[in-house]
């Protein structure tokens, strides 16, 4: 058994319970409360990021480079990833600093779409934490051909079928970079299988053009056409949605990934996530590309947007990492309960605050963290890497970078 104390235990974003302990294995099995603790820790259970792409870590500063997605994926992501699908040791890499990151803002499971998959699971487990994991399907731009895509992915599912860690989903990537039947194709596929599946869904303003002139849909029909409610799903963005669209994901399987710093960035818009609440829609947060990979950052974003409207505030945001998170992916309640999965961060808050909510946000420090009651951080350093590989993994991807962008 392992116990750790707080000055502050945050059950869940409304409810916190100050000087107390937890005791768990790979389960919470009690809380202790009115230990007599008087220090500046406090105890959550762990956050997700639900829409993730690792592997684009390495060009994350070309975000501040003022330009809309279109022109930043042609610019710089496409290069990036076809240099990428050669070199399956770099996805391995790079995944490694990116969940280095990641992994000290708290965060506990992670979804990630991208390539090489196989490599970004090998990243995780050395790391410690919980993925779920997609390839991302299209019959253009990176891949040569849908069926290299789609067999892909399926083979990875087949290869991470049983772990305890990595999950599996299949990655239709966006309507615009594959036909409705290939969508739906992919949809049927994870239904077959018994997964879930992970895409990117009204982005900007041109997918919901581009189906309705290439194949004559508006983005209602496009979701009714591909059965996507019949599927456990985690939709990406969802930024331009009309009316009938957020009626037809109002669903049990679907949640929206908001990603607040990349749809600054790339200017594509703030999601209307209040609007999609109040209709039933689930909502989660995903850090996508950002300049620090940071959930924190991205609740701290996310807060800024959205309670300058006068909608959420941090506490709802923090709801969103991990609560709706947690849901979204299959693992559990994402609160402190016994019972509970025992995913659980530690954190040391170095700035006074009347509300630890508030603290944790501001200036939380990750110290701790334990994912199914195995620690994988101490003292703020993630005990799966070390510094020296840190450093060395660095060295490599900064050699690749300048090798894909100078060639």
């Amino acid at each position: 058994m392992t116990e750790v104390c707080g000055r502050y235990v945050i059950v869940s974003a409304d409810e916190v319970i100050e000087n107390a302990c937890l005791v768990f294995n790979e389960r919470i099995v009690r809380i202790e409360k009115e230990r007599g603790i008087q220090d500046n820790t406090i105890v959550t259970h762990g956050l997700t990021s639900i829409h993730t792409h690792l592997g684009l870590y390495p060009i994350r500063t070309t975000l501040t480079g003022y330009m809309r997605l279109d022109d930043w994926v042609t610019r710089y992501v496409w290069r990036w990833e076809k240099f990428l699908r050669k070199e399956p040791e770099l996805s391995y890499a790079t995944a490694v600093l990116a969940l280095s990151k990641v992994v000290l803002s708290g965060v506990t499971a992670v979804a990630d779409m991208h390539f090489n998959e196989d490599k970004v699971a090998e990243a995780l487990l050395k790391v410690g934490i919980r993925g779920d994991l997609s390839v991302a399907i299209m019959s253009r731009g990176v891949y040569d051909s849908f069926e290299v895509a789609m067999d892909e992915n399926v083979e990875l599912a087949k290869k991470y079928g049983g772990s305890s860690l990595i999950k599996i989903r299949l990655g239709p990537t966006t309507p615009r970079l594959l036909s409705p039947h290939e969508f739906k194709e992919v949809v049927d596929k994870a239904k077959e299988m018994g997964v879930g599946i992970h895409t990117h869904i009204a982005e900007v303003p041109e997918d919901a053009r581009f189906i309705r002139e290439a194949y004559g849909m508006s983005m209602k029909d496009f979701i009714e056409f591909v059965e996507l409610k019949t599927v456990n799903t985690i939709i990406a963005h969802g930024v331009w949605l009309d009316p009938e669209t957020e009626l037809a994901l109002a669903h049990p399987n679907i949640t929206i990934a908001h990603c607040p710093t990349s749809n600054t960035l790339l200017r594509d818009g703030v999601a209307p996530i209040k609007k999609y609440l109040d209709k039933g829609i689930r909502v989660g947060l995903g850090i996508d590309v950002s300049l620090s990979y940071s959930i924190l950052d991205e609740i701290t974003a996310a807060t800024y947007l959205h309670l300058g409207r006068g909608d959420l505030g941090p506490r709802e945001m923090l709801y969103l990492a991990s609560v709706a998170g947690y849901q979204a992916l299959g693992i559990g309640k994402g609160i402190i309960e016994v019972g509970e999965t025992a995913d659980i961060v530690l954190w040391s808050i170095d700035e006074p605050a009347i509300d630890p909510v508030i603290g944790l946000i501001a200036s939380g420090r990750v110290t701790q963290a334990y994912v199914g009651g195995r620690k994988i951080v101490e003292e703020g350093y993630i005990l799966g890497v070390s510094s020296e590989e840190i450093g060395e993994f660095e060295k490599e991807v900064l050699r690749y970078f300048k090798k894909c962008f100078t060639a």
